[in-house]
């Protein structure tokens, strides 16, 4: 939102530089961006005249002009479409600096040059590259009457002004207008706030010109009907024109210049419509049933959804609501009569058909946020008073104000012990009414302990006791409130057991050696469909982007694009971990129907685990460097031993508890690294933990366990099985038939060769057996391997290997 310092003075009597005043607007809430000069004094733009244009030999869209710049005649290469002889137009000579930067950020100084083989000395400047306006369509034609040779601002009115850019929250739409940000700086600096308009008007009969039909009320919620006849169209004088250009608006004509200055000053968006072409003498506010086509005034034709709300005739629409008008009704030279719209639509309903269209006006950018539902009548007469002044029109007195939902203002009580518990402050009441009094709100009651006030409908943003609190801080700026002389010592909530599992998750992660990575929960749907069935994730009905239509249904979206980042920046050995909330359909929803969200953890390793060396080559990361990383963080979080596991093949292995997956580590797919760019093995581990927390609430919890007193006994011996078995099926069977002096299970070799036999590997085990009640021996042990073999041997034909 760009506001004009100037215009600012119009509202209240400023004492402040453009600088103090934005470090005030920034202190008080208002956060400024940043500040610039408009229509600054240029030296060495001088009124040149066009003798001759003549094409370019070597480039279609340049041309050759030969100039008069008074003292001399040069040759300037132009690009401009516009650019014809006999023009009066400025000219940057030689050595000059115009208000404009090159790529690099640096002053845009003219130099002597040749562009494609013909030499030019100066450049023919538009409105932009000269600084009075943002208007870079063609070169700026001055009046035919201009002096050649006299500089540029002697020939016109170089408005000087300073603009600053405020970033605008969306609960303050009150201050997207020069009144607003005045109301505001008046209150903080206890100044008086200047209105230049009526408030009060008397006359409330409908308009007979014009019939006014609201016909869809929730949608809109009051429509100004206002109408000035016998105008003349005509281009703006100077200081509306000054104005728009100083924040960025182009003048058109007279009429319409004025709708915007209005929209700039009050806050409330306008539209001027040519009555003589409003079919049957009637506007209708309705939405249709079916998609409506329509052409704007940007002259494209557009196709809008059914509930579009549109403003229409006795016949067709005329106007998007809120957004645009048509081309059928604009106002041109002939236009004669104007019917003045001055509307509050619903917000909801605005923006959605402003996102749908991809079309954000200043008009919806306001409606969006909601303007002040008093200021409908306010707005429509200001503009009609301007319209009637510079069109040379007669305002019709009579105004049509339809206003089927009507807006009342609320109550607040304000305690002064809450204020001062708060801020840290010691204020009166008296005080506190002073620092409030700026904006414009109405004391109903008030006595020593609280005030009750009345909230004008142009802050919608205030709703609670708190909020006010906030407006005393910011107007009364908190630089200014004591530090406090002493503190009171508070303990902080403990952590739930929730929150507990989480900390201890991450710091699992790091402790393994993971990064914490962090991406966002909607990802495009392209990517979507190659990561599971689209039929069971969660579709944003209006999505901010084409690459955030889906809410992820797990973590895998957000670590192959961080792995794609890295390898792309030559970083080939990543170890990533994520914790975030996934989301499915389900059944049963976990806080909105049919939508099921978890907490998951995702272990992903990609590239490379060794980096080459003079001895040996690089090593690529297998699924075996996730398993270990990934049983230790189970064994951590102490679910571990309650958790059984199934491999479905060498490189994917799932974790089940009572038959529900929790969690599996699995390689990338081919399909997927190449569709990511990915040139080298990736694996991945992903387990919900808000599974895991409901299984450590099932569990028993952990006992302390003294060390025993006896040593543990270790055995090893390998078997031979085909190459489709997996370690971790023999493990299962390994475990269930050791028995409980079984206390740790490894397999700590994998060997392949023919000596073993066709599609025969070798797999080495050790087991480490435990007796609290004395030392084991080979005795002991023995009888529980030679059981252990006999069911491998049963089971998957295993062969001892000797």
């Amino acid at each position: 939102m760009k506001i004009s310092y100037n215009w600012l003075n119009e509202f209240i009597d400023l004492d402040l530089s453009p600088e103090e005043t934005a470090e005030k607007l920034t202190l008080i809430g208002l956060e400024v961006e940043e500040i610039t000069s408009h229509g600054s004094q240029l030296e060495g733009v001088v009124v040149g005249e066009i003798n001759e244009v003549k094409e370019h030999s070597n480039a279609d869209r340049l041309q050759v002009c030969t100039v008069d710049t008074g003292s001399e005649t040069v040759q300037i290469v132009c690009g401009a479409d516009n650019v014809a002889a006999g023009q009066k137009v400025p000219v940057a000579t030689v050595g000059t600096t115009l208000p404009i930067e090159t790529e690099n950020g640096e002053p845009f100084t003219i130099r002597e040059a040749k562009l494609r083989g013909e030499e030019s000395k100066g450049m023919i400047c538009a409105e932009d590259e000269i600084g009075i306006s943002d208007d870079h369509e063609g070169i700026m034609v001055l009046d035919q009457n201009t002096e050649v040779g006299i500089p540029l601002n002697e020939a016109i009115d170089l408005y000087e002004d300073s603009v600053i850019e405020i970033e605008i929250t969306p609960n303050r739409p009150d201050a997207t207008c020069h009144l607003g940000v005045a109301r505001d700086l008046a209150a903080a600096l206890d100044l008086e706030l200047n209105k230049p308009f009526d408030t009060d008007f008397d006359n409330q009969e409908p308009l007979e010109e014009i019939k006014i039909d609201i016909k869809a009320p929730k949608k809109c919620h009051r429509y100004v009907g206002k109408m000035v006849k016998g105008i003349t169209v005509q281009e703006s004088p100077s200081w509306l024109k000054n104005k728009l250009r100083a924040i960025g608006v182009r003048p058109v004509n007279n009429i319409v210049d004025i709708t915007n200055y209005v929209m700039f000053e009050l806050g409330q968006p306008l539209h001027a419509f040519d009555a003589d072409t409003i079919k049957g003498d009637k506007i209708i506010v309705k939405d249709y049933a079916e998609a409506i086509e329509f052409e704007t005034l940007d002259h494209i034709e557009r196709t809008c959804s059914p509930g579009t709300l549109f403003i229409c005739d006795a016949e067709e629409p005329v106007a998007i609501a809120g957004v645009m008008g048509g081309v059928d009704s604009e106002v041109s030279d002939e236009t004669a009569n104007v019917l003045i719209e001055s509307a509050y639509f619903d917000p909801a309903t605005t923006r959605k058909t402003a996102k749908e269209q991809v079309l954000q006006s200043d008009a919806s950018y306001r409606f969006e946020r909601g303007v002040d539902p008093q200021l409908q009548r306010i707005a429509a007469e200001r503009a009609a008073e301007l319209i009637a002044e510079l069109g040379n029109g007669s305002i019709v007195e009579r105004c049509t104000d339809q206003h089927p939902v009507k807006a009342e203002s609320h109550e607040l009580r304000l305690r002064k012990s809450y204020v001062n518990r708060l801020l840290g402050t010691e204020f009166s009441i008296n005080e506190i009414e002073d620092i409030l009094d700026g904006l414009e709100l109405t004391t109903v009651e008030k006595d020593e302990a609280e005030i009750v006030y009345s909230i004008p409908t142009f802050r919608p943003d205030l709703q609670r006791e708190v909020d006010l609190i906030e407006e005393v801080g910011r107007l009364f700026d908190y630089n200014n409130i004591p530090s406090p002389k002493h503190g009171k010592f508070t303990s902080p909530e403990p952590l739930t057991e929730w929150e507990q599992l989480l900390s201890k998750a991450k710091e699992t992660a790091k402790s393994l050696q993971f990064r914490e990575i962090y991406s966002n929960s909607l990802m495009p749907e392209a990517d979507a469909e190659l990561l599971g069935d689209l039929d069971y994730m969660i579709h944003t009905l209006n999505p901010i982007s084409t690459d955030m239509t889906t809410l992820r249904p797990s973590l895998q979206y957000g670590f192959l694009t961080s792995v794609a980042y890295n390898f792309n920046r030559n970083i080939d050995q990543l170890r990533f971990f994520e914790v975030g909330n996934v989301f499915n359909k389900a059944d049963e929803g976990t806080y909105h129907s049919n939508i099921k969200e978890e907490t998951n953890i995702l272990f992903g390793l990609a590239g490379f685990k060794t980096t080459e060396h003079w001895k040996t080559d690089a090593k690529h990361f297998e699924v075996f460097d996730l398993k270990a990383p990934v049983k230790t963080f189970l064994e951590q979080l102490e679910v571990y031993d309650s958790l059984e596991t199934t491999a479905t093949d060498a490189n994917e292995l799932k974790y089940l508890y009572e038959e529900l997956e929790v969690g599996r580590i699995y390689k990338i797919s081919d399909e997927l690294r190449n569709h990511y760019e990915i040139e080298y093995p990736a694996f991945v581990a992903e387990f919900s933990l808000s599974q895991i927390y409901n299984i450590r609430q099932e569990i028993s919890p952990q006992k302390y366990e003294p060390v025993s007193k006896f040593p543990s006994f270790e055995f090893d011996f390998a078997v031979i099985v085909d190459s489709t078995i997996t370690a971790g099926t023999l493990l299962n069977d390994i475990e269930e038939t050791a028995g409980t002096s079984l206390k740790h299970l490894e397999v700590f070799d994998v060997f392949e060769d023919e000596s073993l036999g066709e599609n025969k590997k070798s797999i080495a085990f050790r087991l480490s057996f435990l007796n609290k009640n004395k030392t084991l021996t080979i005795n002991d042990v023995e009888p529980i391997i030679n059981k252990i073999i006999r069911v491998l041997e049963k089971n998957h034909s295993a062969e001892l290997r000797s």
